[in-house]
C-alpha cells in the first residue's frame, strides 16, 4: 500500500483525528511527504499533525524518528506501535482538529487507537 488517508476516524468531544499511512523508502521522501501534507489545505487547518516513521537503510539500519507538532507525546505514542506492528519504511501521521473541549490523557489513547486503525488496514 503506497498511502492511505483515514478522515475523522475518531472523534471526542468536537475533537476529529484523521490518520495517514504512507510508504517511504528514504529519508528524502519522508520529507518530501511531509512537506506536501503540510501545504495540503486540509491538514494546514489541523491543530497538530503529530507523525512517527522507520526506514530500513541500505546498510540494514534502521531511521528511526518522531514529531509531535506541539503535541508533547503524540509521536512517541506512534512510533511505538510502528514499532509493534514491525513495519519499516513507513511514516504514519496523526491529525488532530481540536473542538475546543481538552481531553486529558485520552488524546494519547486517540492517537493510539488511530495508528492501530490504519496498520491493522496495511
Amino acid at each position: 500500500m503506497k498511502r492511505k488517508i483515514l478522515k475523522d476516524v475518531i472523534v471526542d468531544r468536537k475533537s476529529k483525528y484523521t490518520v495517514v499511512y504512507n510508504y517511504v523508502e528514504n529519508k528524502e521522501q519522508l520529507d518530501e511527504f511531509i512537506k506536501i501534507l503540510k501545504q495540503d489545505r486540509y491538514f494546514k487547518k489541523a491543530t497538530h499533525n503529530s507523525f512517527a516513521y522507520r526506514i530500513k537503510q541500505e546498510n540494514g539500519s534502521l531511521l528511526e524518528g518522531k514529531n509531535d507538532d506541539g503535541e508533547i507525546g503524540a509521536g512517541m505514542c506512534i512510533l511505538r506501535e510502528i514499532q509493534r506492528a514491525d513495519f519499516v519504511n513507513i511514516v504514519v501521521v496523526v491529525t488532530r482538529f481540536f473542538g475546543g473541549i481538552l481531553l486529558q490523557s485520552d488524546r494519547f489513547k486517540h492517537v493510539i487507537n488511530a495508528v492501530k486503525i490504519i496498520l491493522d488496514e496495511k
